[in-house]
């Protein structure tokens, strides 16, 4: 049992942020399943509406816009969210670091939020609660929707290849089916859009090289590493090296990339690469100058 359980917190340390997210979900979503009935059998007494998000309870209980992402009132949304985050997050990897896909992820639980929030006061529906974090999921499925919508993706059971997009289109048609036949979830498919309007303009903002996102999702682990140095007053800084798909490469006298500047560069890098494939689809391989077939030889390294 306890090398079960030292295996299972070994897959978390070292998962991907999703997996990290789903982790996070399930345990969390355990204990207020557990404390809610304990607490509803003894004391008539339920805290949900101490964890999730809704109009009549925002304003006392604002900590809710941290704590409903991660806390499910049902077995079923959670094992489906946890699914769909394993697979956005492998297709915004093909691209995008992890950090990328966190980032995304808490802006658009935020953005939606918000949405939700605003257009709950306006309805007038009160008692209409957001849980789960499916606002997330969205702002990163519809990112990589922008960046590449044709990108072919296969679905278990369906035996053939879909474009991406087509994937984005059947979650906006489920959300407007649920909305037809539950009026009172007006709320919810407001933010869902909201949240997926953020990643798919987001991105485009992105792709042309303009970050408008001031303040980005500080790296906790690096600022307590950092500081736990400072106070121990060592003599060279430690830096984590953690691993990724992708190689980057800087000069040995250059600062360390940031996330954003590293996710810059793929994304002129990608744009290059596209340019010397059509200009081969066009005119042949021939027809490529020195400094361009040496670039695309080192870009398939």
């Amino acid at each position: 049992m306890e090398k079960k359980m030292i295996n299972i917190w070994d897959y978390y340390k070292n998962g991907t942020e999703g997996i990290k997210l789903i982790f996070i979900s399930v345990f969390f979503s355990f204990f207020y399943w557990i404390l809610n009935f304990l607490l509803i059998k003894t004391f008539d007494f339920s805290i949900t509406s101490y964890v999730l998000v809704s109009v009549n309870n925002f304003f006392p209980f604002i900590w809710t816009i941290i704590t409903f992402p991660f806390i499910y009132t049902n077995l079923w949304y959670l094992i489906t969210t946890a699914m769909i985050i394993y697979f956005v997050e492998k297709i915004f990897r093909i691209y995008f670091s992890g950090s990328s896909f966190f980032k995304f992820f808490v802006y658009g639980n935020l953005i939606g939020c918000i949405a939700f929030l605003l257009t709950n006061i306006v309805a007038d529906q009160e008692y209409t609660l957001l849980e789960g974090g499916m606002l997330g999921v969205y702002s990163c499925l519809f990112a990589i929707i922008s960046y590449n919508p044709k990108m072919q993706i296969s679905l278990f059971p369906i035996p053939y290849q879909l474009p991406l997009y087509v994937v984005g289109i059947v979650f906006v048609l489920f959300d407007v089916v649920n909305l037809l036949n539950y009026n009172e979830l007006i709320g919810v498919f407001i933010a869902r859009i909201a949240a997926a309007s953020f990643g798919f303009f987001y991105m485009k903002s992105f792709q042309k090289g303009n970050d408008f996102l001031v303040f980005p999702i500080p790296n906790f682990k690096k600022i307590v590493s950092h500081v736990g140095a400072y106070f121990k007053k060592l003599g060279k800084p430690k830096f984590k090296i953690e691993k990724n798909d992708k190689k980057q490469y800087t000069s040995h006298h250059s600062r360390p990339l940031s996330d954003e500047e590293f996710n810059y560069n793929k994304v002129k890098k990608q744009k290059q690469i596209d340019t010397i494939l059509d200009k081969i689809s066009k005119s042949g391989y021939d027809s490529l100058t020195k400094q361009e077939k040496e670039f695309l030889f080192n870009s398939f390294k």
